[in-house]
């Protein structure tokens, strides 16, 4: 991950502009923490560059696991890259990269309606993969802002049955006023998967001799879909306590003037986040030899998990300007919230199956900041839970970003470390379906240190980043695909560099990360992953940006983790090595005014060089080559 050296500021993002505009076009964009509502800047999506990989797989991360299709499940191999936002849904984590969720949610301020569509598609027609995005925003008045999105995925797949269809977006309004602030949201996310139990053999696809074309390969089913819906409301406002202060001012003459100014001392703030989620898993007839069980039926299958939760969350916040001496903030909050699980199992005339059980928790949080200032921030924070279910267990997280000179040169340091106490997934403990059942695995609590640093030359585009962790009784999910909890400590240790290079009009940019698991049986991890894209770039008729290049991703061999469509879940495997196998692709990419659009021809070197095992995980492998292309286009209007 790339340090963000600077946050919690708002900052101006000029736009184009023509001549004629009587208004400068100028747009505020920033995301807020779901505790306190602080604003973190974040830079609208006006990419140049390597816009054809501007998509939510790439974006992730630089190594996955998943089935080629956009809209399916998917798991980082880079082990710092996987996120995890929620330990009460294990459902939620293979659509990490897709959904939408309070903290995810960009508000907008704008002068003008601002609007953009983005279409992405890939050839041939019968199997394309369509991405559509349209988002508006706009400003009633210089406190009120609205705005909408819609985000569309329809992957028909190039393998046989693995169709994927996404839906996601909301609506958002902002008011911000002088003492008084709100944020809202409502966001829905809607994933639904044909499941096609991946190819029926690898050889399809590591022996030169059993090739075939892609979508005449056979694969294990041929009716079975999960669905996948997470839709949550949230919404917060905070009051503003201060007083006006008189500020000096120099002018261009040098003549000192003075200005009032509200500064806030105390931040009183609420916020309440309602979320509700469920996974339906659904077999018209249930496949033979695949699953090693049937707990309820021989010929039909659908089970049905769901979770939802209502939060209310009360804090306080001693802004910086109340410590003039010291110039720190200090924060404090308590949050209480009730949380449904539900499961069900039934055939195609009644219910066989269905649990309910509710959870009920008090948590109190602090926080310690310094978020101003030139060259030291720092946000230490903490959260212990009080009642309930997870009583006892605590997150401790600190932070510190440095700027500084060397020479001429400008520095950024940045170094973290966290402590956390936590159980696992409430369904690790309890689970229930067709092809599954666990109950009463008594897990001790996981322990986990984090250490992490970073180190980058901004203005040369270049970091080194070093990451490690430590986790006491970790849980996973064995080889049978149930949950299993080491006895002991595993250790992650990663390095990752980042570096964008150039000489004249040529570019080479490189991501790298080296990982080293201390146990491979229970964690297993590419030692090496490696992104670089070599390309030419050069302005033509003042206007049209243009960009050629090639782009490449390899990762060394390992034993990757292996994916069960009734779980949803991936899992461990020691039979199939994946990886030793690089991806690679040309492309064009333009740049006109404000339209992006770009073509490629994805997978160019399948049957040509590289070897054969282009599978993403076992029985899973990429699609073969396809030309894409696709189009974004900014309005101002």
């Amino acid at each position: 991950m790339i340090a963000k050296l600077a946050f919690g500021q708002f900052r101006d993002l000029p736009m184009p502009v023509e001549k004629k505009d009587t208004v400068k076009r100028e747009i505020k964009t920033w995301t807020v923490d779901d505790i306190y509502g602080v604003a973190d800047t974040v830079v609208i999506d006006s990419l140049i560059t390597s816009y054809q990989d501007n998509q939510p797989i790439n974006n992730y991360s630089i190594a996955n696991s998943w089935n080629g299709n956009l809209g399916s499940p998917l798991e980082s191999k880079i082990y710092f890259d996987r996120k995890v936002s929620s330990r009460e849904d294990m459902f939620e984590r293979a659509y990490a990269p897709y959904l939408i969720k309070p903290s995810d949610v960009r508000y907008y301020d704008t002068k003008q309606p601002f609007s953009q569509m983005v279409y992405r598609s890939a050839f041939p027609l019968q199997n394309e993969e369509d991405y559509f995005k349209i988002m508006l925003t706009l400003n009633a008045n210089k406190h009120l802002n609205v705005g909408g999105l819609c985000n569309l995925i329809y992957g028909r797949g190039q393998y046989q049955y693995q169709s994927s269809n996404m839906l996601n977006g909301g609506f958002w309004t902002t008011y911000t006023g002088k003492q008084y602030e709100v944020v809202s949201s409502v966001m829905f996310n809607s994933f639904k998967n044909r499941e096609n139990g991946g190819i029926s053999d690898n050889n399809y696809i590591l022996n030169p001799q059993y090739s075939i074309q892609a979508s005449n390969i056979p694969v294990n089913f041929s009716n079975v879909q999960s669905a996948y819906r997470n839709f949550n409301y949230f919404f917060n406002h905070r009051y503003k306590l201060g007083r006006e202060m008189e500020r000096k001012a120099k002018s261009v003459l040098g003549v000192d003037s003075t200005y009032t100014e509200y500064v806030t001392i105390m931040t009183l703030t609420h916020t309440f986040h309602a979320e509700d989620v469920a996974r339906k898993y659904v077999e018209e007839s249930v496949p033979m030899g695949f699953y090693a069980n049937n707990y309820f039926s021989n010929s039909y299958t659908k089970d049905s998990t769901a979770y939802w939760s209502i939060a209310n969350t009360f804090a306080v916040t001693l802004e910086e300007e109340f410590n003039r001496l010291m110039r720190f903030g200090l924060s404090a909050y308590i949050k209480y919230d009730i949380r449904h699980y539900g499961m069900g199992i039934k055939n195609r005339e009644d219910t066989l199956r269905f649990d309910n059980s509710y959870s009920h928790n008090l948590i109190l949080g602090a926080n310690l900041f310094k978020r101003e200032g030139k060259w030291v921030k720092y946000d230490i924070d903490g959260r212990i839970y009080l009642v309930g279910q997870h009583i006892g267990e605590f997150d401790l997280d600190g932070r510190f970003d440095f700027e500084f000179n060397v020479g001429r040169e400008p520095l950024g340091i940045m170094a973290a470390a966290g402590f956390r106490n936590y159980s696992e997934y409430h369904q690790y403990r309890y689970y229930e379906s067709n092809h599954f059942k666990w109950s009463d695995l008594d897990f001790n609590n996981s322990l986990a240190l984090d250490i992490k640093g970073r180190i980058g030359l901004p203005k040369r585009d270049i970091s080194i980043g070093v990451q490690f962790q430590n986790i006491t009784n970790y849980v996973y999910l064995n080889e049978k695909c149930i949950p299993t909890q080491h006895d002991g400590n595993v250790q992650v240790l990663a390095v990752d560099l980042l570096a964008k290079l150039r000489a004249w009009r040529f570019h080479l940019d490189v991501q790298a990360v080296y990982q080293l698991t201390g146990n491979r049986d229970v964690l297993p991890l590419p030692d090496v992953a490696l992104y670089g894209n070599f390309y030419y770039m050069d302005k033509f008729f003042k206007v049209l940006t243009v960009q050629l290049g090639t782009s490449v991703r390899y990762h060394t061999e390992y034993y990757g983790n292996a994916y069960m469509p009734a779980l949803g879940q991936f899992y461990l495997q020691k039979d199939v090595l994946i990886g030793n196998y690089p991806e690679m692709n040309v492309y064009a990419n333009f740049h006109l005014k404000t339209v992006r659009f770009f073509v490629q021809y994805y997978h160019l070197n399948k049957g040509l060089f590289g070897g054969t095992n282009y599978l993403s995980m076992p029985y899973y492998p990429i699609n073969p080559a396809t030309f894409q292309f696709g189009l974004s286009w900014n309005f101002w209007e």
